[in-house]
């Protein structure tokens, strides 16, 4: 059964009359959001400016668009270019309130899925990039540099709307395929912020194709992003690695994703018969009774439910790895901003 977050979510890309009811609670959600834009805007509130650069990426629509790929892309150019950067996240769904960092022994209860995620990533190349969570932004960004002093650039998962924050560089990401759906803030529908937010973000990055011609007319702002991949790893054995050949018993494919569409459907173009599909909602916390059903199958999910499910991880559980690729101007544009290249 779809649990109601699932519902919304669908219907905020499809034509639903029934969606309209909910207006009225998106004008007082305007109301707030007008109203503290605003604020910060005019000095009422006051945005905490960080001892080094700092890069925003974000969105501007709830649930998934790729923001976490496009971060580990980022800083990975950033190492490459003799940088030394530091990554600040929100820790969603997570006990963490005051700034914590992230080990790689951390749990996700702790600290939450995408920061554990690309710590974890990182290890694999032998690179200890400082990570910490927490939900007041500025303080974490304070916390980190206290404790990392030669961290040179911040990288803030999320966090457009985060305002306390004062950022050198935005960057939100936008689905390809379903765009910013039905125009509406929540709840009836997915922003976070008004339409005329993007104007103001230093890039646009489309995760995949779009034909939406809105996120064409500002090219000097618009980078295309691909994320793709055909091998899997075992949760269990890391070191283990399979191509979709390989797998001779029946799959199900269990993910709690934002967009879990697609990755349902880039399975799907990997030629992948999938016995049956399970989703549980954006940043489930994954127990082993969710697999009780399935020992006798092979279990496929994304990197990120896989961070998830370490502690009670078997032979028959893998995820699949993915490469991102961003147009090179993206960086470009952001170096020469920073004045760091």
């Amino acid at each position: 059964m779809r649990s109601i977050h699932q519902i919304l979510n669908k219907q905020y890309y499809e034509k639903s009359s029934w969606i309209l009811l909910l207006l009225p609670l998106s004008f007082i959600y305007f109301l707030i959001i007008a109203f503290r834009t605003y604020a910060y805007k005019s000095g009422i509130f006051k945005s905490i400016k960080m001892k080094v650069p700092l890069v925003v990426i974000g969105n501007i629509t709830i649930g998934g668009t790729g923001k976490t790929p496009l971060v580990i892309w980022v800083l990975e150019k950033l190492i490459k270019l003799g940088m030394k950067p530091g990554l600040i996240c929100s820790g969603y769904n997570s006990k963490a309130t005051s700034p914590q960092e992230v080990f790689i022994d951390s749990k996700v209860l702790d600290v939450g899925d995408e920061a554990l995620m690309i710590k974890l990533r990182f290890k694999k190349g032998n690179i200890n990039i400082p990570i910490f969570v927490g939900k007041k932004k500025a303080k974490v960004g304070k916390a980190l540099l206290n404790f990392y002093p030669d961290v040179n650039i911040l990288i803030s998962d999320d966090g457009l709307q985060h305002y306390e924050l004062a950022r050198d560089f935005e960057i939100a990401v936008v689905d390809g395929d379903r765009g910013f759906g039905n125009h509406f803030l929540i709840p009836a529908g997915p922003l976070r912020e008004c339409l005329t937010r993007i104007n103001e973000v230093d890039a646009l990055v489309l995760n995949g194709p779009s034909k939406k011609k809105r996120l064409h007319e500002k090219k000097d702002k618009v980078f295309q992003m691909i994320c793709g991949g055909d091998l899997f790893v075992n949760c269990l054995h890391r070191n283990r690695i399979s191509d979709p050949n390989v797998f001779e018993r029946a799959i199900v494919a269990i993910t709690g994703i934002g967009n879990p569409e697609r990755f349902i459907k880039h399975l799907k173009t990997l030629n992948l018969h999938l016995n049956e599909i399970i989703i549980f909602d954006d940043h489930h916390l994954f127990s082993e009774s969710d697999f009780k059903d399935y020992d006798d199958v092979d279990i496929i999910m994304t990197e990120k439910d896989a961070v998830k499910c370490k502690n009670f991880a078997k032979e028959n559980f893998w995820y699949l790895s993915l490469y991102t690729d961003v147009e090179k101007k993206l960086f470009e544009k952001m170096t020469k901003k920073l004045r760091i290249n």
